[in-house]
């Protein structure tokens, strides 16, 4: 695997020095949705944008526009405009942390919930505002990554690199409307960079606790007609035991990736676009072997790892038509899953396939209304092959939907849509979506507020004999919330609070009577969550968060299995020296929660603090180091795993 990785690396310092290309020029004003291709791109990394009140807490530095987002219509739209909650990661704070992984940054956004299993490269998952993990699509630039050959269909974020991510939109609340099946409780859409300006290579080296260490190059270039972004990196650290030495864990589990990623653009004319997108991971970790029962604590197997390789693309056209009133996109998707578990006496390994395809037309009736509609297919394989024999099996799902925005006086926005899918297992799914943001005057206020449907077609796993169910329904959610967002002394201060419920119906559980898998699961999560951000001076500011949520397993009338009622987080950063010297503090409380649907195990809170900072040496040699855990709390997130003591890396970045 290393050839492969050095190759690849070798590869993209040899078209570093290829000829600069012109720079791409950006326009930051607001324009109507459908006017140009161009449009539906990113912000480029080299213009941050800042963030509303809603979105704090990812917060992005700027010069005072509003940021853009897509993933709450799949068209360009101001933040502030959309009347459900999105918050968004940007690249200054993605820059700032100096973390490795996407879920590393996650922990730090209202309403959700990160648990990972043990060291680097454990099993990751996330849970937004209470919904369970397979509830929640994860996408790369619009790539599904939600793997088919796992047992729920969930995704993993465990090797999960920050990679050539540029920014992550976190969308919560039901949105099944345009992403389809699994968008239950939200979705999480991972932005790749996209290259602009003249060439730039840049090379960075870190190491630290553990013996970790990492190597990455990056290539970048962008002008009118191509853009470019390659990155290629290799990670590998001795780790610690997963099994968390409460329960006698002391073997080291090691983790080791490498990841090669790139996005490569053409635009032949102002209205036309070609892009292609891929992302190849190639990843082994230690593992210890977990307990049948929930709630109950691992133990140590020196010899047990876990291989995987992924493999994930896409290509998209883009065509703008009459002047750019009517925008039409075309996308095909394409992951491959390829797990091995090298366990010494059940080895089995897992291989899962989805493919996609999408297309999209956006209409602009008038400089105030927007119309889409689209439709798409997808077909998931997957297959397993073990100690018990193999299984395979193939389904597929159609959908198509309708959209309209509407923008009335620069104060009220709303949008409508309904979408019809129909699976090949399943049967058929209606769901909906409404969202409005009021502006009150020149007040500073937005009042906001969203109801939607979602639903879940069973995993290829849960139709399987002999526990599966061929005869399963779709598993179905209700969300809404309503908020209201509040800038202040010039928009130093901004706050946000956001009440919000989701109802599940027809969750696939085991059933004991029938000893197989049925839809007899309900469960309830609501609650508040607070943000905000406090300008102090130019160069210092704090933002903040805090949700508090009570969540209920309808069939035991506890609370569901690791949500905490309580989580809060703060973060504070000063920039010195013309901002060459950069520090950050973040700090997070997460509250105590079950581990055992019979709430016979229960998890204690825990209070971590991470701090991070940077150092311009010169004007292409960047210093920076990081400490996760500054004061060595020991705490589990899942029942005898252990998480991360005190931990400190240091690195550098040359870029010319």
């Amino acid at each position: 695997m290393r050839l492969r990785i050095t190759a690849c690396l070798v590869f993209l310092v040899g078209i570093a020095p290829c000829r600069n290309l012109r720079s791409q020029e950006t326009d930051r004003e607001r324009r109507p949705i459908a006017r140009t291709v161009a449009d539906h791109q990113p912000m480029p990394e080299t213009e941050p944008p800042t963030i509303e009140p809603q979105t704090v807490v990812g917060v992005v530095e700027g010069e005072g526009d509003e940021p853009i987002v897509t993933s709450p219509t799949s068209t360009p739209e101001l933040v502030g405009e959309f009347g459900g909650t999105v918050r968004m990661i940007g690249p200054d704070e993605i820059a700032r942390s100096r973390e490795r992984t996407v879920s590393q940054l996650l922990r730090r956004v209202p309403g959700v919930d990160v648990v990972q299993n043990g060291p680097a490269g454990g099993l990751t998952t996330v849970f937004l505002r209470g919904a369970a993990s397979q509830h929640t699509k994860v996408f790369l630039d619009g790539i599904p990554l939600n793997d088919p050959s796992n047992a729920s269909r969930l995704f993993d974020f465990g090797n999960m690199l920050l990679d050539n991510v540029e920014r992550i939109e976190i969308l919560q609340g039901p949105q099944s409307l345009l992403y389809g099946s699994d968008a239950l409780g939200g979705v999480i859409q991972i932005t790749s960079k996209r290259g602009s300006g003249p060439r730039t290579t840049t090379l960075l080296a870190d190491g630290g606790s553990f013996h970790s260490h990492r190597e990455q190059v990056a290539v970048q270039a962008g002008s009118d007609q191509f853009h470019y972004a390659f990155t290629g990196s290799w990670n590998q650290t001795r780790g610690f035991s997963a099994a968390s030495p409460r329960v006698g864990g002391v073997d080291h589990d090691g983790f080791e990736a490498g990841v090669v990623s790139g996005r490569v653009g053409w635009t032949p004319s102002e209205d036309l676009e070609v892009d292609y997108v891929f992302r190849w991971i190639d990843s082994r970790m230690g593992l210890d072997d977990a307990s049948f029962s929930l709630g109950s604590p691992p133990t140590d197997d020196p010899l047990r790892t876990y291989v995987s390789e992924n493999f994930f693309n896409r290509v998209q056209l883009r065509k703008a038509m009459m002047d750019g009133l009517i925008v039409q996109r075309a996308s095909f998707f394409l992951t491959d899953f390829d797990r091995n578990d090298k366990d010494d006496i059940f080895p089995t390994s897992f291989e899962g396939q989805t493919r996609k395809f999408l297309y999209q037309a956006d209409l602009q009736l008038t400089e105030e209304n927007v119309f889409s509609a689209g439709a798409d297919y997808t077909a998931e394989d997957g297959s397993s092959d073990g100690a018990f024999g193999a299984a395979g099996a193939t389904q597929n799902d159609a959908g198509v939907f309708i959209q309209d925005q509407i923008r009335l006086a620069e104060r009220w926005f709303t949008t409508v849509g309904f979408r019809w899918d129909d699976h090949s297992a399943a049967g058929t799914a209606q769901t909906y979506r409404m969202t409005s943001t009021y502006r009150l005057f020149d007040w500073g206020t937005d009042v906001r507020g969203s109801i939607g449907t979602g639903f879940r077609a069973p995993a290829l796993a849960e139709n399987l004999f002999p526990f599966g169910n061929p005869g399963l329904r779709p598993e179905t959610s209700k969300g809404w919330e309503y908020g209201i967002d509040q800038a202040l002394f010039d928009g130093d201060v901004r706050i946000g609070a956001t009440y919000f419920r989701n109802d599940f119906r027809d969750l696939i559980l085991f059933d004991l009577n029938t000893f197989t898998l049925m839809n007899i699961g309900t469960a309830r999560t609501h609650g508040v969550e607070l943000s905000g951000r406090v300008d102090l001076t130019a160069c210092v500011f704090i933002t903040g968060g805090y949700t508090v949520m009570d969540t209920m397993d309808g069939e035991t009338g506890g609370p569901l299995v690791r949500r905490p009622r309580h989580k809060a987080s703060m973060a504070v950063t000063r920039t010195f020296c013309d901002d060459r010297v950069s520090l950050s503090c973040a700090g997070q409380f997460v509250g105590d929660r079950t581990d055992a649907r019979d709430a016979s195990v229960w998890l204690d809170d825990y209070t971590v603090f991470n701090v991070s900072g940077d150092y311009l040496l010169f004007d292409d040699v960047r210093l920076y180091a990081r400490i996760n855990n500054l004061f060595d709390k020991r705490y589990e997130e899942v029942t005898g795993f252990a998480a991360s003591p005190f931990a400190a890396f240091a690195g550098a970045e040359w870029t010319y």
